[in-house]
């Protein structure tokens, strides 16, 4: 299904290209079997003259609700469920392979030569959360909501610095703190979306978008994309993305106190559906990360 998920089409008249996330009976979250065809897939459509602009857009009813929870620990932290904490040299290595695939950016869009936009509606969270930082324009839907889902958990460290750029200190530092979400128009105030349309106009006002933009000359769409991604780099600190590990392997040693959620003890006890409504339930409704359990009334 890796393959799949990176759903690419194009229309060769029009000069623009698709990504959609395919996975939509799961909200389209991204899967440890995905990771190895982004990168190639985006280094072929950067050699297509076919595709002046590139939409990321999500299948069904959402942008993407971010990576399947139940691959935390070994998989990514590599701690193990129900067995002592992990070694530093395996924590260390396996921090090493996150930073080789997540990049400064926080994801293979970061080092893309060509314009992109983002399509985003429903949820942009975690690992959708990571593309939407790192492409050019974002547009939302009025009732997207936007957060890192591992910011009640963990200390996400991969793109927080581009998350903090883009969104200012104090307005990041909420998000971080609280764990969110914002709602697409607080995003769009504090400068990380373009623009917010109602949810029958996303589509329509997103390809006018990369309609004009592809009426420019395609050799100075190359250059500029080029120029935005060097001025970006340059603001970028020397070796964040290996602080970025240390902070991550620091936030995984800490000590839960009594009723703290804990991730990996409460998805092997109830499954991810379980541990997901233990943890939104500890958070007043408008802090909770699902549009329903945001309506519930208590």
């Amino acid at each position: 299904m890796g393959k799949e998920y990176f759903k690419f089409e194009k229309d060769p008249q029009k000069r623009i290209g698709w990504i959609t996330f395919n996975r939509p009976e799961r909200l389209n979250i991204w899967l440890q079997e995905d990771e190895p065809y982004l990168a190639p897939l985006l280094r072929e459509i950067e050699e297509d003259d076919d595709v002046k602009v590139l939409i990321l857009k999500g299948e069904g009813e959402c942008f993407g609700a971010g990576a399947d929870v139940m691959m935390l620990g070994t998989e990514t932290v590599r701690f193990e469920r129900n067995a002592p904490p992990p070694s530093v040299k395996r924590r260390l290595l396996g921090e090493r392979r996150m930073r080789r695939w997540c990049g400064d950016m926080g994801s293979d869009f970061g080092d893309f030569c060509k314009p992109c936009i983002a399509q985003v509606h429903g949820y942009c969270y975690g690992f959708h959360f990571h593309y939407a930082a790192a492409v050019d324009i974002v547009i939302s839907s009025e009732e997207c909501l936007f957060t890192h889902p591992a910011f009640r958990y963990i200390t996400e460290t991969w793109p927080a610095w581009a998350w903090m750029d883009q969104m200012g200190y104090k307005k990041f530092a909420e998000l971080l703190l609280t764990g969110g979400p914002f709602t697409a128009q607080q995003m769009e105030q504090c400068g990380f979306i373009n623009k917010v349309v109602p949810r029958d106009k996303l589509e329509d006002e997103v390809m006018e978008l990369a309609a004009v933009i592809a009426l420019q000359p395609y050799e100075m769409l190359l250059t500029h994309k080029h120029m935005l991604e060097t001025l970006r780099a340059m603001r970028l600190p020397a070796g964040s993305d290996r602080v970025a590990c240390l902070g991550h392997i620091l936030s995984t040693y800490m000590r839960l106190e009594p009723g703290d959620f804990s991730i990996l003890r409460d998805t092997t006890k109830k499954g991810a559906s379980g541990a997901i409504d233990a943890r939104e339930k500890r958070y007043p409704p408008k802090y909770r990360l699902s549009h329903s359990k945001r309506a519930a009334k208590e």
